[in-house]
């Protein structure tokens, strides 16, 4: 099998990963995101190991849909990378309101404080 075909499979496998949503929490999630993150280190390895001197043979029908694929790939992998971002932004504030609640006399009071007119 040459490197296209392989570059070729791997994209496949990971189109079809992405093709499933993504799970909301626990082990499953994290699997889903290493299966991910291991798809597209095998595909960028395939890809470095190119001979640099001559080209790979590619068909035109092979590559116009690993085009395809790829493009649906990166728009699915932005979408992944939203999902994450927006539950990490509710992990930090769901954080930070229960900081506030444990730590009552942490924050400064304007209570008992004096104002002098003069200054």
């Amino acid at each position: 099998m040459n490197e296209m075909q392989a570059v070729y499979k791997v994209t496949k496998q990971l189109d079809h990963h992405l093709r499933t949503p993504v799970p909301f929490e626990g082990e499953a999630r994290e699997d889903y995101l290493d299966i991910i993150d291991f798809l597209l280190e095998k595909r960028g390895l395939i890809m470095v190991s190119f001979n640099k001197l001559s080209p790979p043979a590619v068909e035109p029908s092979m590559a116009a849909e690993m085009v395809e694929m790829n493009e649906c790939i990166e728009e699915k992998i932005r979408a992944v990378k939203v999902h994450i971002g927006r539950d990490l932004n509710q992990a930090r504030s769901r954080l930070h309101v229960e900081n506030r609640y444990s730590n009552t006399f942490a924050a400064p009071t304007v209570e008992g404080l004096y104002f002098d007119k003069k200054n």
